[in-house]
């Protein structure tokens, strides 16, 4: 058995058709072809099956698939160990976070990182938690900042780092009929139009558990892409929402009126990364380097209705 044919293997299973697994990988596909039916021959099963359509895996297929994808993590994982043995200096990290956090918050501590180590490389993906959490499952990135869901706790093989703490705020358009109040409960906002951010979000799955624990749901009249457009929107009079500090401190034109919760609700950052694979030194690095860095530089303190009322307990980072 050679590693060649474990990489065709890999490639077909991957592909579902030879010719395409053939083209990926810079052979013909009659030699690819050849060395899947030796592997087969070795093994002395049937990998795939063969039609028209493609070739698709067996039952011996793809238990054998996942041995060949966990050696071939390994191997990676050993090839990226070498590199760091020169240190984080000239390392690759791969990460995915939030579009909370990508206004301000992360490049600020981009540029710090990048001042004390310029010789890492960045590739950098931005989702919500649901896509970032599925890119990190996958092995597409080794990072990722997400929202603390505690039902993803059942998941031993992710491991987590709080990073930020923030408690919601009511917001609500200027003139809204309770923009004058102290402070607001949960359930009065029952039968109120929400402004949220789109499914897959981690804080629309926090702001929904909250609101079906006081007995009713969310009625959603409009999504927006990220918590700058559900603030304008609100802003706008389209509806209520509850938003963090995080993203009430950066001002536009229009400004919704921001009450407190009656009852604090909080949104926890995370920094999430895979416990069972070997996470590289640079990675490790900018890990530590961003804890540190959000604990030193808190997000600012949004205001209340006027210019001069500002809510008095800042979102604090979590240790």
């Amino acid at each position: 058995m050679e590693l060649r044919q474990l990489e065709y293997f890999l490639a077909v299973a991957q592909e579902g058709n030879a010719t395409r697994a053939a083209r990926r990988l810079f052979t013909t596909q009659p030699s690819l072809s050849r060395q899947i039916q030796k592997l087969e021959e070795e093994l002395g099963a049937p990998l795939f099956d063969r039609t028209r359509r493609g070739m698709r895996l067996t039952a011996v297929g793809r238990t054998f698939l996942e041995y060949v994808e966990r050696g071939f993590n390994q191997f990676e994982a050993g090839r990226q160990a070498v590199r760091d043995l020169l240190g984080p200096e000239h390392g690759h990290v791969r990460m995915a976070f939030l579009p909370a956090v990508g206004a301000d918050l992360l490049p600020e501590a981009l540029a710090a990182f990048r001042a004390r180590y310029p010789g890492v490389q960045f590739t950098l993906r931005q989702s919500t938690t649901l896509e970032t959490l599925q890119w990190l499952e996958a092995g597409e990135v080794e990072l990722c900042i997400a929202t603390a869901l505690p039902y993803r706790r059942a998941d031993d093989r992710l491991a987590y780092l709080p990073l930020l703490v923030e408690p919601l705020y009511v917001a609500l358009p200027p003139e809204h009929r309770l923009a004058a109040a102290e402070t607001l409960a949960l359930a009065e906002l029952a039968d109120e139009p929400f402004v949220l951010v789109r499914r897959g979000s981690g804080l629309r799955g926090v702001i929904e558990a909250a609101c079906q624990q006081q007995g009713f749901l969310p009625a959603v009249a409009v999504e927006g892409g990220d918590l700058a457009t559900v603030r304008g929107l609100v802003a706008a009079g389209l509806g209520v929402s509850l938003l963090p500090a995080l993203a009430l401190h950066d001002w536009g034109r229009l400004r919704p009126a921001i009450v407190p919760l009656r009852d604090e609700l909080t949104w926890m950052i995370e920094l999430v990364w895979h416990a069972e694979r070997y996470l590289p030194a640079a990675t490790r690095a900018f890990r530590d380097f961003l804890r540190d860095y959000i604990a030193d530089h808190p997000p600012p303190r949004p205001r209340l209705r006027g210019p001069d009322r500002q809510i008095q307990k800042q979102g604090s980072p979590a240790g």
